[in-house]
């Protein structure tokens, strides 16, 4: 007589409860499994960035395009279908890790029924060829078992949860762009240009080591997006309240640029820098702030690691939205496919390197960013993202700095709290603040969550105020890291806030112009244009300036009561944001690049 090893007591009360929670999670797992393939299912039966009555909407208004409630109509049912295939992304997401969580609840429950302990051995009088038959009911067993986690991993693999959402030329989509994003403008011939491309000069040919320029010089020019002050003209005197560009009313000069872009200009000591771009080319320009010429024209092309095929960009955000920064000494340009390149102001090539193509739904938006002698780059995608920082003279990566969120369209901001220089970013669903000198994390707040992040984090008044029309608008105060207040109401998407003297400025996607108090975050006063704001407001000259998407500039007196001194026409559509010097801004449009002075 043999001895068999051992036998479970399955009526114990313990082993049921084992036995129900495998039974559950596998029931579970089943349930939350169909409802992924089903949700992935209904995305690809029925694509709703391109649906059928959006597009035919878009035929109409071709054999209409004047049509401004037909325009609207478009812009409204193609923001409700961003916002349902979103929210089908957040829920492959969950579905995804609920499934994971499901599988190895189950599989351990299983195996805790095999292992459970067991009676004392009983004698048995049965052939030893039965051990051997249990022994392959336990191996098919947990084949199975790791089967079914095997599928859960393939489901991860095999479903997709993101789209790279590639835009119809014609869709008129309420998508995040970059500030400074606007609908991409035909290719015109330059007014002159010296467009020989450059090869991209050896190191030794880098431009001569000088020291980037002084706070004092950066607050003489516009060195970046909103300028050396965070939406603050430092050195605006005699700027017009009134012009029409159809009419040439106000208009020192308009000159049209080669390539499309949505970046904004920048200015540095007489010439203004942009980026324009399609699916082949990337180049970058300087234009003679004073006439208009074009100065040059550069390629940037042979980039190492460059890849080889361009990535898939909405329409409003294109393949040139990120805005230029300098140093005063080189200009720096990075494009949607991840090439950053580094220009001194004659147009000679310094240096050039991939960063890497970004995977983001609707093409990279991000602007640079400077601090001392380090370029910053926030390069956020679907995986792998990150917040650099590059020694402006060579390109060299001086710290890299992971970050774990997904893809937003915001970019980096410098700034002096008095006690230390921070540069603060902003992505769903948090804002993180991180010490510019050495990439580390100084603080961090959840106050973005489920938003698609466009909007700039703005500091002003010490605090931090960052916003998303899906998420929040909130003030955050740097010293401690807490949110001081927070308002769901009418709160800018695309476009950044302005700080000034105790309020809030701020224009919506869907063209609310609101005032906040910065202390409490009540609103002050609110008003309607007719077009959404995707450019930022600047404060010039005791005014506030702001810019809808149909290229109308608002021209506030500033205070508790909502006042328009004046009121631009630029004569196109535009989304970026002014730079301001002296009398004169300069705005670039669909079409073209304006100088409005006296």
């Amino acid at each position: 007589m043999r001895v068999v090893d051992y036998h479970k007591d399955t009526s114990a009360t313990p082993y049921q409860l084992i036995k129900g929670v495998g039974i559950v999670a596998g029931i579970f797992s089943l349930v939350v499994w169909v409802l992924l393939v089903a949700n992935n299912l209904s995305v690809k039966r029925s694509d709703p960035i391109h649906s059928p009555g959006i597009q035919k909407l878009i035929e109409e208004l071709k054999s209409d395009p004047k049509n401004e409630a037909l325009r609207d109509e478009i812009r409204q049912l193609d923001m409700i279908a961003r916002k349902a295939f979103f929210t089908s992304q957040r829920f492959n997401r969950l579905a995804i890790y609920l499934l994971v969580g499901g599988l190895v609840v189950t599989v351990i429950a299983l195996k805790a029924m095999e292992s459970y302990k067991a009676l004392p051995p009983l004698p048995d009088s049965s052939d030893p060829k039965d051990d051997l038959v249990e022994n392959a009911k336990w191996a098919r067993k947990a084949v199975t078992y790791v089967g079914l986690v095997l599928v859960g991993f393939a489901l991860m693999i095999a479903l997709p949860w993101r789209s790279n959402l590639n835009l119809s030329e014609e869709a008129l989509a309420n998508v995040p762009a970059t500030e400074g994003g606007g609908e991409a403008p035909k290719a015109t011939a330059p007014a002159a240009a010296s467009a020989a491309a450059p090869t991209p000069a050896p190191a030794s040919a880098a431009a001569p080591a000088q020291p980037p320029a002084s706070a004092e010089e950066r607050l003489k020019n516009w060195p970046g997006l909103r300028g050396p002050a965070a939406g603050v003209a430092t050195t605006a005197s005699g700027l017009l309240t009134e012009w029409d560009g159809e009419a040439g009313t106000g208009v020192k000069w308009k000159t049209a640029l080669p390539l499309p872009g949505m970046s904004s200009p920048i200015y540095w000591e007489g010439k203004l820098f942009l980026t324009g771009a399609d699916e082949t080319t990337r180049e970058v320009y300087a234009v003679d702030a004073e006439s208009g010429k074009l100065l040059w024209q550069k390629k940037v092309e042979g980039v190492s690691g460059s890849p080889a095929a361009p990535p898939e960009v909405s329409e409003e955000t294109g393949y040139a939205a990120g805005t230029m920064a300098t140093d005063g000494v080189r200009v720096f340009a990075i494009f949607s496919n991840g090439d950053l390149a580094a220009f001194d102001m004659d147009g000679n090539p310094v240096w050039s390197k991939s960063v890497g193509q970004p995977a983001n739904p609707y093409g990279y938006a991000s602007s640079l960013a400077i601090f001392e002698d380090t370029l910053l780059v926030q390069f956020d995608q679907e995986e792998g993202s990150y917040l650099g920082g590059f020694d402006v003279a060579t390109g060299g990566e001086k710290w890299k700095t992971p970050r774990e969120f997904g893809p937003s369209w915001s970019s980096p901001v410098v700034f002096d709290s008095g006690e230390r220089s921070e540069v603060v970013l902003s992505a769903d669903p948090t804002v993180v603040s991180y010490d510019p000198k050495d990439g580390k994390e100084l603080w961090r707040v959840d106050a973005l969550e489920n938003g698609e992040i466009a909007a700039l984090p703005v500091y002003g008044e010490g605090m931090v105020f960052s916003s998303a029309d899906a998420a929040k608008l909130s003030a955050i105060d740097v010293k401690t890291g807490q949110v001081v207040w927070e308002n769901e109401d009418l709160k800018p998407g695309v476009s950044s806030p302005v700080a000034h003297e105790g309020l809030l400025y701020c224009g919506t996607d869907d063209g609310a112009l609101v005032c906040y108090d910065v202390k409490t975050g009540e609103e002050v006063w609110a008003e309607f244009a007719d077009f959404g704001f995707y450019a930022s407001p600047i404060v010039a000259e005791g005014r506030v300036y702001l810019m809808d998407r149909g290229g109308n500039m608002f021209v506030l007196k500033p205070g508790r009561s909502h006042e328009v001194v004046g009121m631009g026409k630029l004569g196109e559509e535009a989304s970026t944001t002014p730079a301001v010097i002296g009398d004169s801004l300069y705005i670039r449009g669909t079409e073209n690049l304006y100088r409005i002075a006296p």
